[in-house]
């Protein structure tokens, strides 16, 4: 007698294996398409300001969209002649770097005494520093002017760095926290045990471990500072010290506005920003990972 061929059983997961092995493929190319759309919606309106800036006003407020006939190239440069850019570039520098500064020094050694040091009221000490995560600016953006006002600072930088350093305690504290939190306790013991006191302690072992977090720090707090608006509008009115979301203004008059120049001046200001995240992105990319598995 023949034997009848017969088929081999199909085992029982091999079907949701194959489907579970094709979901897992068209995740990447689901998630890459949504990259690409997500990219595209980000840098369309960017590189239509960009189109923009190299027209005349007739052609910017007729044709917008139609090719420009002659690029105006001279815009950039009556723009920066004529809305003093240089001069708001420069300040808005200062302040960035020196509030950056400042908040990467005072918000390291309150994270530092709260992480690694426990005492009566470390929760609420931590909790009052976070609180202001919750607190916007607007609402006590009377008390800041009155505040300034006292202390004679109206109208100078010093008046920005203070008030956007202190704006910006809570978050890096709150992050800064979480970071040191993760340093084994056992390193700071073994330093006090050779005799090592809590500034260098500080200084020599918490500081360089912490790396990634002041380079997130440092990055959020310098673009923050960097496009700020509304403060710079309420406490400075001298040109000499506006920075460049207030100064670029000037373009901005009360029955007619140069938007060859403010499109222009728009650009000009994003590049330093754009320029030097670029320089940065790799180290950038690596502080985040680094977060991610301390995290």
């Amino acid at each position: 007698m023949t034997a009848i061929p017969t088929r081999p059983a199909r085992s029982a997961g091999a079907a949701p294996t194959r489907h579970r092995g094709r979901r897992a493929g068209a995740a990447p190319v689901v998630s890459h398409v949504v990259l690409v759309i997500a990219s595209i919606v980000v840098l369309l309106p960017l590189l239509f300001v960009v189109f923009l800036s190299f027209k005349d006003i007739p052609g910017i407020l007729g044709t917008p969209l139609s090719w420009p006939d002659v690029f105006h190239v001279e815009n950039y440069p009556d723009a920066w002649n004529e809305g003093d850019i240089g001069r708001f570039l420069a300040n808005t520098i200062v302040v960035a770097c020196v509030t950056v500064a400042a908040i990467l020094a005072f918000s390291s050694l309150a994270a530092f005494v709260i992480a690694r040091y426990r005492f009566r009221g470390n929760q609420l000490l931590y909790l009052f520093f976070v609180s202001g995560l919750a607190l916007p600016i607007q609402i006590i953006a009377l008390p800041i002017f009155i505040l300034i006002k006292n202390l004679h600072l109206l109208n100078t930088l010093t008046s920005l760095v203070i008030v956007f350093a202190s704006g910006g305690i809570s978050y890096s504290v709150f992050i800064l926290v979480n970071f040191m939190r993760t340093i084994p306790f056992e390193l700071q013991e073994a330093a006090v045990m050779d005799g090592a006191g809590p500034l260098r302690i500080y200084w020599h072992i918490v500081l360089p471990l912490i790396r990634p977090a002041l380079g997130i720090v440092a990055i959020f707090q310098f673009l923050s500072a960097w496009k700020e608006f509304f403060l710079p509008l309420l406490l400075v009115q001298d040109p000499s010290s506006m920075t460049v979301p207030v100064g670029i203004l000037s373009f901005v008059g009360e029955h007619s506005t140069e938007w060859q120049l403010l499109l222009a001046g728009l650009v000009i200001i994003s590049l330093p920003t754009l320029i030097g995240f670029l320089l940065v992105a790799k180290q950038f990319r690596r502080n985040l990972v680094g977060g991610g598995v301390k995290a």
